[in-house]
Order: structure tokens, then sequence, then C-alpha cells
């Protein structure tokens, strides 16, 4: 898969029919995949409704999180999905975050063992090794690519070792660099051909022709990510870590307001895209320098609704395509 995406989602409280009239649209403005998130949702149900309403467009779940389901199920799923879109569906998994899983009850333990195993256990019921009461799971008519979530950079080499690609997310492009460097360096030495991973790098956008209206947007929606330890991280670790600690320290005291004035503009142009078009496509041409085989674009409305954002967005950057 090549050329860019564009995030379409549900958890955004659209209907679902304009959820898939809006996927539909994005393939019609000829766009390479519809990358659908999930929390609140099912994105392998949102998949499914896309690939009925698509005939071209890839389809991608921007994560499944595996904690969610027993792995046989989600193999069986993505079977029945990948059927439908006759071989443009990937399967993306990812491990979701700490807080989130432990506000549902669930231990995370060692999330990259959980992933290792999960994976397996997914890729045997695709090839038939698994046999349960004599049923065994339908094989895929079309190969089903498993693409790993990676904040850390050990899933990335995890990645790089049992997936088909990565799934990067709001990470400035010299980070992500590394990222993609340390899945193909594991790849080789697991004998595989690197070239045959697909990256992929979500960039949140903020599209707005008011610079200053669309840093403000960007620093009230940048500044939940550095309320998540994995992403906090990141911007620590992206030289941002005088941010990063800002952030996370008025998060444990509930202060949204203290949150936001810590988002930087300098961080927020590391790891998103910000201010009108021009701007914002002169500035994603790095990801690619870096070696992004598909930008994935997020769209962040601003003083409109999902749809209205989505439809500007998609049209503002498909001179892309």
């Amino acid at each position: 898969m090549k050329g860019y995406g564009v995030t379409v989602s549900p958890m955004s409280g659209i209907p679902y029919p304009e959820f898939v009239r809006l996927a539909r649209e994005t393939e019609d403005s000829g766009y390479g995949g519809v990358f659908i998130p999930e929390a609140n949702n099912d994105a392998l149900l949102c998949s499914m409704a896309v690939a009925n309403a698509t005939k071209r467009i890839n389809i991608g779940t921007w994560i499944v999180n595996i904690y969610l389901r027993e792995p046989t199920l989600c193999a069986a799923a993505a079977e029945m999905v990948q059927d439908a879109a006759e071989g443009r569906f990937i399967l993306g998994l990812g491990v979701s975050h700490r807080p989130a899983l432990e506000l549902r009850g669930i231990n995370m333990g060692n999330a990259r063992d959980r992933l290792r195993r999960d994976t397996k256990v997914i890729r045997d019921a695709f090839s038939g090794a698994i046999d349960m009461f004599g049923m065994k799971f339908r094989a895929p008519k079309h190969p089903i690519p498993i693409y790993f979530a990676a904040l850390a950079m050990e899933t990335a080499k995890l990645g790089g070792e049992l997936a088909d690609g990565l799934m990067l997310y709001m990470c400035p492009p010299e980070r992500m660099r590394k990222s993609i460097d340390a899945a193909r360096n594991v790849a080789q030495q697991n004998n595989r051909k690197p070239s045959d991973l697909t990256m992929t790098c979500g960039v949140p956008v903020f599209l707005h022709d008011d610079l200053n209206k669309a840093y403000a947007a960007a620093r009230s929606g940048l500044a939940f990510y550095g309320a998540l330890p994995f992403y906090n991280r990141i911007m620590a670790n992206s030289g941002f870590a005088g941010p990063a600690a800002q952030i996370m320290e008025a998060a444990k005291k509930r202060d949204n307001a203290g949150m936001v004035a810590a988002v930087t503009n300098e961080l927020a142009d590391s790891v998103a895209l910000v201010g009108p078009a021009s701007r914002c496509i002169e500035r994603l041409v790095a990801y690619r320098e870096q070696g992004c085989d598909v930008p994935i674009l997020v769209p962040n409305p601003i003083g409109e609704d999902f749809s209205t954002g989505v439809r500007r967005l998609l049209k503002a950057f498909s001179k892309l395509n």
C-alpha cells in the first residue's frame, strides 16, 4: 500500500451511515487508505461496513485492542472482513494504554508478550493450524497483513520480527525514522526482507488559515495524549522533557488548563500538522523523507462539526494523491 491514508473516526459521535459516507468520500477523493480508530466502537465491525461500501481503498483497523478480544475470535472476524474487502483489509493490532485498560478492570501485564502470543494464535487460525472440537477456522481467501501499533521502540523491533508493517503515531519524523530502522534491522536479523514491512505514521492535522487558532486547537487536542504514559515518554524522548513533565503533573491534579498551557507551539509542530493547508503540506514532506511509506492524516476539526472538518481535509490534501 502506498499513497496517503485518512482516519475516519466513529468515536466522533457521527451516525454510522455518515461514517460510511465519509469513508466512501475518502475513496472517491483518491486516498490510498481509510483507517478506523477504536475506543467506544468496534473497529472490525466498522471495517466490515466500509468494506461493503467501497471498491478500491485499503481499510485498516487503527487499532484493534487485543485485550478486548480472544485471538481466535479476532482472527475469525478479520477473515470475514477480508472476504468482504476482497484483499483490501489490514489488521492493525495494539495493546491500548494501561490507564484505559485499568478503567475496564483489565491488568495489562507484559504487553509485548501478550502481543506476541496473540499474533501467533491469529496467524495459526488463519493457516488452519488450530483445531477446535474438530472444526478448523476458515482460511482467508486473501492474505491478511498484520500491522503493529508501535509507540515503544521495543514494540517496533517486535514488529520487525513478526508483523507486516508498523502503525506509528504522533512522533516527530526523526523519532519515526529510529523506529523504522529498528524494525527493519530486526527483520533482516530474522531473515526477512526489510522492504516487505510497510511503515505508516499517523499525523494529527489542525487545519486552519489562522495559525494562532490552529495552534490553540493543537494545544488543546494534544494535551490529552501527554497525559498517557506511552505518549508522554515519546514527547520526553523527543526533546520535550520539560513540557511532558508539566503535562503529566497537571494531569495528576486534573488541571486541564494547565495541561493545555504546557503544550508549546514547538511541541505541536514536532508531532502534528498545524495551520494553513500550504504549511501543513510543506511540513508533511519530512515524514516521506524519513521513510514513511503511508502518512496517515488524522483530522481534528476546528470550530466545525466532524464531518465538515474531514471533508475540508480531504479537499485540502487531495493534490497529494
